[in-house]
């Protein structure tokens, strides 16, 4: 995975030989806002950074205090409920929340694609929490603590011409949880501070029941301490930092086990400066991983207002990912001698603003030296030597009266260049458009999604292009009281992401929230 995913602060890769993040059992419902940070930023984020960033935040106290609950129901039996405080009262702020996600689900994997599959129903439920507290402790000074967790249950499949039987029962369970404490203070007018020490944990087990019986289990811990400082000298904002991680991986099945860990100890410095119509970025990091040696990442950013409206934006970046520890070291697919994932990026783009309109649009190349890749030929973790990936991404915002619309178009190529292949299961074409129109009292909204054909996994056939349009709407009963639908895969369309696995058809949900006012 090239996009770093972090949750208040803590990375989210899993150390397990899936190197995946587990974005799924992370419920809106605990979610603040999300921010999106594209492009090669490993320089001021480090390894994983490659195409970009997405950093969730959980929720938080602040403005008066108020209660809120909410419930929805829908097809496919699914039901929601959420409840939460939060607000400031005098030198504290304070956000809790506590919810339950359920659905009975669909059959994970095409039975006419798979082999000795169980044609169940494969369900989900999710518990999840949040905390967070802070202090105040003068105007320069605040204290905080952070907690949250989410426990996922599902049911899946799996499709095995010898190993599996139509029969067999497949489990497993996620649990997340995260504890965070942080210091933010301003020691003068152009200094600001903050200490933030953190310690995930994410556990994943599943368990088959029939003909092969099999248990897994693999407990992921991370620990940060990061230190940033921010220095504002008249035009001129500077940052300075300092991160040290610890990752450790604790995993086993019915045949093997790996215990393993590592630290990251990276110190990082940037700045901004504008100058007239020019403005400069510089971002530097080093990064020195235990096993693997010192990776350095850079960042260089230059641009020039044209005018009022238009800006021209040239970058150049470097960036670096390190294998999981599953990969290097798990008994069966591990490779101890895989080599930490290098990139190169090359940026020029055209920005253009007037009011609330905003349009970008980039030409981007990035090529990437030793692609980490789970090869099907060899069934181990190995290196690509080279991919390449070139393109244009343009996007718009704006608001037209009582309209909002916001757009995006993406057309690459990513290509392994020692086969000429491209890359499985990157589409050259993406594109996005939503709008939301405020009706007397209703909101109403639309949105359209679209994926190019792309290659699937070896002796697979191309993944074909599909559409989805959802539809969403809410209505205000009462000053207290909220109403709210939504219709999903409008057209039933049937897609697949990955060969062989079933997508959601056409669902359909209702619900109300009610919040307490001031």
């Amino acid at each position: 995975m090239q996009v770093l995913v972090l949750v208040d602060g803590i990375p989210m890769t899993k150390q397990d030989t899936t190197g995946a993040v587990s974005l799924e059992h992370i419920m809106l419902d605990q979610v603040d806002h999300v921010e999106i940070v594209r492009g090669n930023v490993s320089a001021i984020y480090g390894s994983g950074a490659i195409g970009g960033v997405i950093q969730v935040f959980t929720r938080q106290g602040q403005g008066a205090p108020s209660a809120y609950i909410s419930t929805e129901v829908g097809t496919l039996g699914s039901q929601r409920l959420l409840a939460g405080a939060q607000g400031k009262a005098g030198d504290w702020h304070y956000a809790v929340s506590a919810g339950t996600n359920s659905t009975r689900g669909i059959n994970a994997i095409n039975v006419s694609q798979g082999l000795n599959v169980n044609p169940d129903l494969d369900g989900y439920r999710n518990e999840n929490y949040t905390l967070h507290l802070s202090y105040d402790l003068n105007p320069n000074h605040q204290i905080g603590m952070r907690a949250n967790g989410s426990h996922g249950r599902f049911d899946y499949d799996v499709s095995d011409a010898t190993y599996a039987s139509v029969t067999d029962i497949h489990k497993g369970t996620t649990q997340i949880n995260s504890n965070a404490l942080y210091w933010k203070t301003r020691i003068s007018e152009s200094w600001k501070s903050r200490l933030h020490v953190s310690d995930g944990k994410e556990k994943n087990t599943t368990d088959t029941v029939g003909l092969y019986p099999l248990k897994t289990q693999a407990v992921t811990h991370t620990q940060l301490m990061s230190w940033v400082n921010e220095f504002q000298l008249h035009n001129l904002i500077a940052t300075l930092g300092f991160d040290r991680q610890l990752q450790a991986i604790d995993a086993s099945d019915d045949y093997s086990a790996l215990l393993k860990k590592r630290s990251l100890t990276a110190i990082y410095a940037g700045g901004n400066y504008k100058l007239g119509a020019h403005s400069f970025q510089i971002n530097l990091r080093s990064d020195d991983v235990q096993e693997v040696g010192v990776k350095n990442s850079s960042y260089w950013g230059y641009g020039h207002d044209l005018n009022a409206q238009w800006k021209l934006v040239v970058t150049h970046s470097t960036a670096f990912n390190i294998a999981p520890l599953g990969y290097l070291y798990d008994p069966s697919s591990g490779n101890p001698n895989l080599k930490p994932e290098t990139a190169q990026t090359d940026e020029v783009g055209l920005q253009w603003s007037n009011g609330s309109h905003r349009m970008r649009s980039t030409l981007f190349s990035t090529k990437t030296r030793d692609l980490l890749l789970y090869d099907m030929n060899t069934w181990q973790f190995n290196n690509v030597a080279s991919v390449k990936n070139e393109g244009l991404e343009t996007s718009y915002s704006g608001r037209m009266g009582r309209t909002d619309v916001r757009a995006s178009l993406t057309l690459q190529n990513p290509i392994n260049e020692v086969t000429g292949q491209r890359l499985v299961r990157r589409a050259q074409t993406l594109a996005s458009t939503s709008v939301s129109q405020l009706w007397g009292q209703w909101v109403i909204g639309a949105s359209l999604r679209y994926t190019g054909a792309r290659p699937d996994t070896l002796d697979n056939p191309e993944l074909p292009s599909y559409t989805l349009v959802d539809l969403t709407a809410r209505y205000p009963l009462s000053p207290e009281w909220v109403a709210f639908g939504r219709v999903e895969n409008l057209t039933d369309k049937i897609y697949q992401t990955a060969y062989g696995y079933n997508q959601l058809p056409r669902t359909l949900t209702v619900g109300v929230t009610w919040k307490m006012k001031p």
